[in-house]
């Protein structure tokens, strides 16, 4: 599985999307810190996906893409 995290300008929900079959769509507010992060989703996905998303977000080091759109960010993680 394939996860995309979209970061989103101003006020967001966050939000798990598993519309398309093989990606998760992780979206929320730009600027949110990692640790806030994990509190807030720790229930909504297994341990090793919050990991995932998480290192996809905060770890400068792990090989993704970042495209802009609009005013909002999307990052893929790249395999």
């Amino acid at each position: 599985m394939k996860i995309e995290v979209h970061l989103i300008r101003g006020e967001a929900k966050t939000l798990f999307d598993f519309s398309e079959p093989g990606i998760l769509r992780v979206s929320f507010q730009m600027g949110m810190d990692k640790k806030h992060l994990k509190d807030r989703c720790n229930t909504a996905v297994t341990p090793e996906i919050l990991e995932r998303v998480v290192k996809l977000y905060s770890d400068e080091n792990h090989p993704k893409e970042m495209v802009e759109s609009g005013r909002n960010m999307i990052i893929r993680e790249l395999a």
